[in-house]
């Protein structure tokens, strides 16, 4: 089950979102702030910069001194925030020691420009059954999901991974389905893992660990969606991207499942562009 289809279902909505803003005189723009000398940063910028070009979406890459500072951090996301042009705030992560990102998105981002969803009010909201932005690698899942013509309802979804960008936010998504899975949260204290996993129909691996999800811990007929992105040395020495699953003897036994590259990273880039036009309509309701 690849995400670039599924992606441009959603780049198309964005673009077409994008457009009826720009009919009545609002114009997306989404900031994104990187640190001096980082070639991920700035590979990574210029990556949505194109995706946003595409959509039609503003993008400005903000690139932080090369001897960067808490005050200085916290005093570029402030003049960002204050600046008419853009409605949105991305900052890259991680930041170099011993600046504190978390610090300095709650003292100066706010609530309405946080695309990335990563703000105590957005996390408050998404766990109260609030729908607004959404983490991006938690709403590319469930648009995978739910892509697979497998109804939600009497089903079990396991997540293995608790982080704050996927597990948890995704686990609080599917609650809010009032037709939703029964949803376990498995991580890295969870008694007899595997147990879990092979009871479910909807197996989510975002754990960070190349290949821990091995075929004798899948359901035959599972829907299996692989958030791991891990650098591997092949034996000859090269790198490669492989997930959180064994691929080849997981997917025999699989109705859908995600590759890696290729599965949910292409969605998460979609749902982040979605981000940006749902702050832009918080900034500039009709």
């Amino acid at each position: 089950m690849k995400g670039a289809p599924i992606a441009q279902r959603i780049r198309d909505e964005v673009a077409a979102a994008v457009t009826g803003l720009k009919a009545r005189g609002v114009h997306p723009h989404l900031a994104f702030v990187v640190p001096a000398g980082d070639p991920g940063a700035a590979y990574y910028g210029e990556a949505q910069k194109r995706a946003c070009e595409k959509a039609g979406i503003g993008h400005g890459i903000h690139v932080l001194s090369s001897l960067p500072s808490q005050a200085g951090l916290v005093a570029e996301i402030t003049r960002l925030a204050a600046d008419p042009v853009v409605t949105g705030i991305i900052v890259h992560s991680p930041m170099p020691a011993p600046l504190d990102l978390v610090a300095a998105r709650e003292r100066a981002l706010p609530p309405d420009m946080d695309v990335e969803a990563v703000l105590p009010q957005s996390c408050g909201l998404l766990a109260s059954g609030v729908i607004r932005q959404v983490p991006c690698t938690a709403a590319a899942v469930l648009e995978l999901m739910k892509a697979v013509d497998v109804p939600f309802a009497g089903k079990d979804a396991v997540i293995v991974g608790r982080s704050v960008t996927v597990g948890r936010p995704l686990a609080l998504l599917l609650l809010a389905d009032k037709k939703g899975p029964t949803v376990t949260v498995c991580h890295s204290a969870t008694g007899d893992l595997a147990a879990h996993a092979r009871r479910a129909d909807f197996l989510v691996a975002a754990i960070g660990k190349p290949g821990f999800i091995t075929a004798d811990m899948v359901k035959p007929g599972a829907v299996v969606i692989d958030v791991g992105t891990n650098a591997v040395k092949r034996p000859d020495g090269t790198e490669a991207t492989v997930g959180d699953v064994a691929f080849d003897s997981v997917a025999p036994l699989c109705a859908a499942i995600t590759p890696v590259p290729g599965g949910v990273g292409p969605v998460t880039t979609a749902c982040l562009l979605r981000n940006v036009v749902t702050c832009a309509r918080l900034l500039f309701p009709e």
